[in-house]
């Protein structure tokens, strides 16, 4: 029994972690209290913590407000999760608060569960980690590196068919992917809209690979098939990433081909040197560092970051 709850837990972080409509989803009348402890534990640590709930529930208060709450389970968890998520209607939650320090110190971000997210950068920026809860330690952040202490913000959309660049962080091969595989890429140019910063430099995207085919001599050309999952804009809401036909054609170092579903894309390896039908194709091989473009495929709404006007 233990067993199975471990695996539903571990499920429940996996989901929570991939874009903040899983986090969403664990406010629904329909999601357990305890569901929803691990979904926060997910966000804060990075996995489903040991010991009984109400330790795991004064933990996670300790962190976020430096004393155990008072009321139900579900009214203290309630009050941890809106501290994290901050007002949705316009407001910051906190990895919004941590990627405008990192970003505005480092020129990138970083991203990650955020109690290391914070310590991090309490080590990079003041050379040691703060004590006691992190809104006031994440203050003392902004108001080094953002004038005035507080990030100008406001919400800017991201059209439909707008290019993203990414990097490759783990080589792609037609020879040793598997299917279930994860590969990594990391965007590359910060991406504004509006004069807002909506999905800062160095924001992770990953995918997961469902397919390979291997190169034939009756011309079957190589291909990986993945699937992406959507990308954390700054305020952590999902931007739906994937590969149509403008995409295709601004990538000139890769070939790809848009798949069935909406974020479902194939890497295609290229022509035999000689051509023909019975020359032998390459196996597809994209090196780490390979830079690719990927389309927003639906348009989002993103509370986004103040930057200078382009000049």
């Amino acid at each position: 029994m233990r067993t199975l709850v471990n695996k539903a837990a571990a499920l429940v972080v996996a989901v929570a972690l991939l874009c903040v409509g899983g986090l969403a989803a664990a406010q629904s009348a329909s999601t357990s209290p305890v569901e929803r402890l691990v979904a926060m534990e997910g966000l804060l640590f990075g996995s489903a913590q040991e010991g009984a709930i109400v330790a795991r529930l004064q933990n996670i208060e300790n962190v976020v407000f430096g004393e155990s709450g008072s009321g139900t389970l579900p009214e203290r968890l309630d009050q941890c999760w809106n501290f994290v998520l901050g007002d949705r209607a316009g407001g910051m939650n906190l990895k919004f608060k941590l990627k405008a320090v990192q970003w505005k110190i480092f020129g990138k971000i970083n991203d990650g569960p955020v109690v290391p997210m914070l310590v991090d950068l309490e080590n990079s920026v003041i050379g040691q980690p703060g004590l006691g809860p992190i809104g006031p330690r994440l203050d003392i952040l902004m108001r080094l590196s953002i004038a005035g202490g507080r990030p100008e913000v406001g919400y800017s959309l991201v059209p439909k068919g707008s290019l993203v660049k990414v990097k490759l962080l783990t080589p792609l091969g037609s020879v040793k992917a598997r299917s279930g595989d994860v590969v990594k890429f990391e965007v590359v140019d910060d991406v504004v809209f509006e004069d807002r910063l909506v999905i800062p430099k160095g924001t992770p995207v990953a995918a997961r690979v469902i397919d390979t085919l291997r190169p034939t001599k009756m011309g079957v050309k190589a291909r990986v098939d993945l699937e992406l999952s959507p990308v954390d804009a700054i305020d952590s809401s999902p931007v739906v990433l994937g590969v149509e036909q403008t995409t295709i054609a601004a990538n000139s170092a890769v070939s790809l081909a848009a798949g069935e579903g909406i974020r479902v894309f194939g890497v295609v390896g290229k022509e035999g040197a000689l051509g023909g039908l019975l020359s032998q194709n390459p196996e597809l091989e994209i090196t780490q560092g390979a830079e690719i473009f990927f389309s927003v495929m639906q348009t989002a709404k993103v509370l986004g970051l103040a930057v200078p006007k382009a000049k």
